[in-house]
């Protein structure tokens, strides 16, 4: 009884009811008005794709599989790469996926006593710090030295980053850079430092798909699975534009 409820819940309540709605209307009107009818069901379909696992079936998990976590025999720097922050009444905060790469990234370089790179600017029309003080701040929490730490805090996107990162490894002759960031991000995170020739170790972190076996939530819209498409989407676009650029 719980699943049924769930099921129905999770089609009434939003993202879901963008599903439900325009299915239910096209269905309606599909002997008034056909092609209105045909409009809505076809935006019932995407909105399923975008808000359910079957979309980062499509979507995310071949991005996330572009490269396998593994283990390194040694590097000299480790590179994270922002994933965004906000204000809270306490000061500025990383968003969840920047505070997974930064952990991620503090433990490798306590493991391999190498330097961190941090990463992250500021967006265009926001006021505040750059997001790399702020992650180099945490850092400094986590039991990582001032000293153990290089910022860049002028990059707003991940061409950016792989332009900065790329002129302070190699100012510091740093020769084996693991790169840390997110597994949807990091087909491109790699792209982006192969345009300035700098060979990184990649390391994906922040897995949004769920390998574990098939079940029925698998199959109704949640909030999670529309962030995640939108993610993959975002990434999609971004290397359609590096070949574009090209």
């Amino acid at each position: 009884m719980i699943v049924l409820v769930k099921i129905i819940e999770a089609f009434v309540l939003p993202p879901g009811l963008f599903v439900s709605a325009p299915f239910v209307l096209g269905l309606l009107w599909m002997k008034s008005s056909k092609k209105k009818a045909l409009l809505l069901l076809f935006f019932s379909l995407l909105s399923y794709l975008l808000t359910t696992s079957v979309g980062t079936f499509l979507f995310v998990r071949p991005l996330e599989k572009s490269f396998q976590p593994q283990t390194f025999e040694n590097c000299d720097a480790v590179i994270v790469l922002g994933g965004g922050i906000f204000k809270t009444p306490d000061g500025y905060e990383l968003r969840p996926h920047a505070f997974k790469r930064l952990v991620e990234a503090i433990q490798i370089a306590k493991k391999y006593d190498a330097v961190l790179v941090v990463s992250g600017g500021m967006l265009p029309g926001s006021f505040g710090v750059p997001e790399a003080s702020i992650m180099a701040e945490l850092a400094r929490k986590f039991g990582l030295p001032s000293e153990k730490i290089l910022l860049d805090v002028q990059s707003r996107n991940t061409f950016e980053n792989a332009r900065n990162v790329t002129e302070i490894v190699r100012r510091m002759n740093l020769k084996r850079p693991i790169l840390v960031t997110s597994a949807v991000h990091m087909k491109r995170a790699v792209v982006s430092f192969k345009m300035f020739n700098l060979e990184v170790q990649p390391h994906p972190v922040d897995y949004l798909c769920d390998y574990g076996p098939l079940s029925w939530i698998d199959f109704v819209p949640t909030r999670e699975s529309l962030e995640a498409n939108m993610l993959g989407l975002h990434e999609i676009v971004g290397l359609l534009w590096y070949k574009l650029r090209r």
